[in-house]
């Protein structure tokens, strides 16, 4: 006789193992934020857009709208979006693919507006990869979908980084007020033997050294997986919610190769780490996508970036606790937009709730190269926070 989740959900709260992951909720904004001054240049992060849904059309209409405001008609300051992986569920672009597979990647390009100030780029995500393939079988979903965005590109300024299957760095400038920094952590992850990309081993040693040939200007470290999360695949997930026990107990013990505690997941986080730390220029904010949250992180510890912004919302999105250096955590759909000024940036996340509404500014605060504890402090939880 198969138990039935409802007895089961029971057995597992007396456990103290609870049946739903952790939710924190925040205070509403109590004010929308006021229009930042001499604003040098504007990054948007957007991430895990690869599925085409009511939700993802309202965040990226609000995003077009958003971009067309900062960017003026070319008359603004420089603007870059970044998609940040996973733009095509659930298996990259397929050898033999459907229209369906072509609209997932082609209403996030054609969100960009055509202006001379506005640059897109694509980033790979395990699923880019084509979700679980052999290495070989990977990159050539990688490669074709390099091959469509530049054929959805029209008159628009876009691009796919690392573009070769490699793990990169690539650096590109945001105008003089930032360097932005892309990485393959799906090549990372894999590390696969030998071929053209080299060793896992000399791209961190890369990874080092363009970290410190930067180390005079901010540096923004883009790529699909963060570092650290609230999410489902640092960890917040409950017995039953996401399918049978075995998911839970396999994520908690880092059996899949997508979660922080896998022993891959792991090697690259510490190969990271040991970059930045070599470095002696740690970057200011490390984005990325992978949980469908969106999170604002203060890490700034030995061989970390400062920040860790996660924006993984645009079409999906899931449950997620506060952790160390949490600062702002959501389940909504949405993005966030950085604004450059002199020395400082200040981060904006807008969402839309979980079942529906506007899309709107949910917290806003200022990021430093310092990043002193007081700076960019917690939203004040609801009463129902948690």
């Amino acid at each position: 006789m198969t138990p039935r989740p409802g007895l089961l959900c029971a057995l597992l709260a007396t456990a103290s193992l609870g049946c739903t992951a952790d939710q924190v909720r925040y205070a509403p904004l109590p004010a929308p934020p006021t229009t930042a001054a001499s604003v040098s240049a504007t990054l948007y992060l957007v991430g895990d857009g690869g599925e085409v849904n009511p939700h993802r059309d309202t965040v990226l209409a609000h995003l077009r709208s958003d971009i067309e405001s900062v960017a003026r008609d070319g008359a603004g300051p420089p603007v870059v979006v970044v998609f940040l992986g996973d733009n095509v569920y659930d298996e990259g672009a397929p050898l033999e693919h459907t229209e369906e597979d072509v609209e997932k990647l082609a209403g996030q390009v054609l969100a960009l507006p055509v202006a001379s100030n506005v640059q897109g780029v694509f980033v790979p995500g395990n699923h880019d990869w084509a979700n679980g393939a052999s290495a070989i079988e990977g990159r050539e979903a990688v490669a074709r979908q390099r091959q469509w965005v530049a054929s959805m590109a029209g008159g628009a300024n876009v691009r796919f980084l690392p573009e070769d299957g490699c793990p990169g760095p690539v650096s590109t400038e945001l105008g003089d007020a930032a360097t932005l920094m892309f990485i393959d952590t799906e090549w990372a992850l894999r590390s696969p033997p030998g071929g053209e990309c080299g060793s896992a081993g000399a791209f961190y040693e890369r990874l080092a050294t363009e970290l410190h040939d930067h180390r005079d200007r901010p540096v923004v470290l883009l790529s699909h997986h963060p570092l650290a999360s609230g999410g489902p695949h640092g960890g917040n997930v409950a017995p039953l919610e996401r399918g049978p026990l075995v998911y839970y107990l396999a994520t908690k013990s880092g059996v899949s190769l997508q979660d922080l505690a896998s022993r891959p997941y792991t090697a690259m986080r510490r190969g990271i780490s040991d970059a930045i730390a070599k470095s002696g220029a740690p970057p200011l904010i490390h984005a990325a996508g992978h949980d469908h949250t969106l999170q604002v992180i203060r890490m700034a510890g030995p061989g970390e970036p400062r920040y860790q912004l996660v924006s993984g919302a645009l079409a999906k999105t899931s449950r997620v606790r506060r952790i160390d250096g949490t600062r702002y955590a959501t389940d909504g759909y949405g993005y966030v937009r950085l604004d450059f000024m002199d020395d400082e940036v200040r981060a904006v996340v807008f969402a839309r709730d979980a079942l529906g509404g506007p899309v709107r500014p949910v917290f806003a605060c200022t990021l430093s190269q310092a990043a002193s504890a007081e700076e960019c402090p917690e939203a004040p939880l609801a009463a129902n926070g948690g």
